[in-house]
């Protein structure tokens, strides 16, 4: 299966969407539902204690009440598959399987590194009182400076954590890509370990444990244990690749026996 980044983003907003819609539509349905079963019982009226029609006037009542249960729950899905659809087209994180990962990564640490750049000498030129400097530099606003002058509890400028934090998350971008490139320029992982294929799927970005045949129960057991998931699609059990992955899936292949279930 050829994968696509990108294709497999839109297809998850589309399910979340399809799934918010179609919630919104149950939730409607059980809605109305519930007002016509109670349209029946009289306004007002009061369950006849002693009555031979109290058990299934209670049982009735309790019938519209999980209607509308059900309808408050079926709304409640259909905001939080709403919301997951927003926050997928909204998320800007940089992942690992994105084609174009390297290429963001770098781009993010240059403008990490000339933030910190221009939060270093603008600190400098407030301490200096250097109105006229500071508007030089290539992020600079009069409105900046206004608010930046001002003394708080940390001083004026930009906070000493806010440069160690930045520093932080470029140490952690640069990891990133040093990583990303010495997979790159590595040979992706394909073995065979007692008729288990351990793959390397870099288009997908998950490490691949593929049997002849299902595998018996304390197997699925261990790979479950150890992270993998079944991918119906990929007819494979797999997980986001790392050396961990790797390991773990050489040392379940290695405890097999050639016994499998058909």
């Amino acid at each position: 299966m050829k994968h696509n980044f990108h294709q497999r983003k839109e297809n998850r907003i589309e399910h979340a969407e399809k799934m918010a819609s179609r919630n919104e539509a149950e939730s409607e349905r059980l809605y109305l539902r519930s007002r016509e079963m109670a349209s029946v019982i009289p306004m007002g009226q009061p369950i006849l204690v002693g009555h031979h029609s109290e058990k299934s006037d209670r049982n009735y009542r309790a019938k519209i009440d999980s209607t509308m249960r059900k309808s408050i729950e079926a709304d409640k899905k259909a905001d939080y598959y709403a919301d997951k659809a927003e926050s997928i087209k909204n998320n800007d994180a940089i992942f690992s399987d994105d084609p174009d990962a390297l290429q963001k990564l770098e781009q993010k640490l240059a403008g990490m590194k000339a933030n910190q750049e221009f939060m270093k000498s603008a600190n400098k030129l407030i301490k200096k009182n250097d109105r006229e400097g500071f508007l030089k530099l290539e992020m600079a606003t009069p409105e900046m400076w206004e608010k930046l002058i001002v003394r708080s509890w940390c001083g004026q400028g930009f906070a000493s954590f806010a440069l160690t934090n930045n520093n932080a998350n470029m140490r952690r971008i640069e990891q990133r890509i040093v990583v990303l490139k010495r997979r790159e320029a590595s040979i992706a992982v394909d073995r065979v370990i007692n008729g288990v294929r351990i793959f390397e799927n870099r288009e997908a970005n998950r490490l691949q444990v593929l049997f002849d045949g299902k595998p018996a129960a304390e197997v699925i057991g261990k790979l479950k244990q150890s992270g993998f998931r079944w991918c119906r699609s990929e007819s494979a059990w797999q997980r986001h690749i790392s050396n961990t992955a790797y390991h773990l899936a050489k040392n379940i292949a290695e405890s097999l026996t050639e016994n499998t279930e058909d």
